[in-house]
């Protein structure tokens, strides 16, 4: 009995684990959504959340088009330096 109540224990504590783990991810997650926000209003001068949801929604198709064209410009050079494929011989 005492090795399955170890086990149980065991068990126990890596939920507790689990349990802080996802509490600390959640203050990670939240805490870098503050900072991201609050740098974005200060560089951009704007004080009110309206206004800034307002030009986010307005640079948003601007800022994806430029991600992938980014990402696009990435798999190219990888490509180039790693060529899936390389001639047999």
């Amino acid at each position: 009995m005492l090795v399955k109540q170890n086990t149980k224990e065991q068990i126990l504590s890596i939920e507790e684990q689990i349990k802080r783990l996802k509490e600390k991810q959640k203050r990670i997650l939240n805490n870098t959504q503050r900072e991201i926000g609050k740098y974005l209003m200060d560089s951009w001068e704007v004080e009110d959340v309206n206004e800034a949801k307002e030009l986010i929604d307005s640079f948003n198709h601007q800022v994806k088009s430029l991600s992938e064209a980014s990402s696009s410009k990435e798999d190219d050079e990888e490509e180039k330096n790693f060529p899936q494929n390389p001639p047999k011989g």
